[in-house]
């Protein structure tokens, strides 16, 4: 019989894993390609020190999806007042001048500047990384782990909201009460960001 995936929240032990989850499972995506390229290990590379610095730094409870005692998947999210929009030093706030190919800092710069200017001003969470390892994705562990992050919300009264890639997401956000309040298109790079009210 196989086992059955556990979705409960991760200990502090287990985010180092948790953030290379993500990176394996978002290094592939359309935001990373665009940043470093159709090259696998600077992509890889770049996403697991993104994911994996990440979710060694917070504090508050996040969710996980584990396979025995594999981290396999993960809801991570950031409180009010923790999130990219008000931790982010100056110099990724400010767009660069010129935005260079694929692999130039220029773009990394350019995604986290637009990250920060697209931040909801509202009180909230910011929902991610979401992400289930590769060979998982498809079977429902995302919708599962996102269950209790949106009965959290609800509970408190409080607003989450996140940014995506890929328009198959929107979708799967849209399935666990997220609207789309902006979608953009700069330099090539297209992404969807969405908010979602309590219930």
């Amino acid at each position: 019989m196989a086992p059955e995936v556990e979705i409960r929240e991760l200990t502090s032990e287990e985010l180092q894993a948790a953030g290379g989850v993500a990176g394996r499972a978002l290094g592939d995506g359309p935001n990373f390609r665009w940043a470093s390229g159709d090259e696998p290990m600077p992509r890889l590379s770049l996403a697991l020190d993104v994911f994996v610095d990440f979710m060694e730094t917070r504090t508050s409870p996040q969710i996980g999806a584990l396979l025995g005692r594999h981290v396999v998947g993960v809801c991570g999210s950031a409180p009010p007042g923790a999130c990219i929009g008000a931790t982010a030093p100056d110099e990724l706030r400010v767009p660069p001048p010129k935005v260079g190919p694929p692999g130039d800092s220029s773009r990394a710069l350019f995604l986290w500047s637009l990250l920060c200017s697209r931040d909801l001003e509202e009180r909230h969470w910011h929902l991610g990384p979401v992400a289930v390892e590769p060979g998982l994705q498809g079977k429902g562990v995302g919708g599962r782990m996102l269950v209790p992050f949106c009965s959290r919300m609800d509970d408190d009264g409080e607003v989450a909201w996140l940014e995506t890639d890929k328009p198959e997401n929107v979708v799967f956000y849209r399935r666990h009460g997220f609207d789309v309040v902006e979608e953009t298109e700069t330099h090539g790079l297209v992404m969807w960001f969405m908010r979602r009210a309590p219930r």
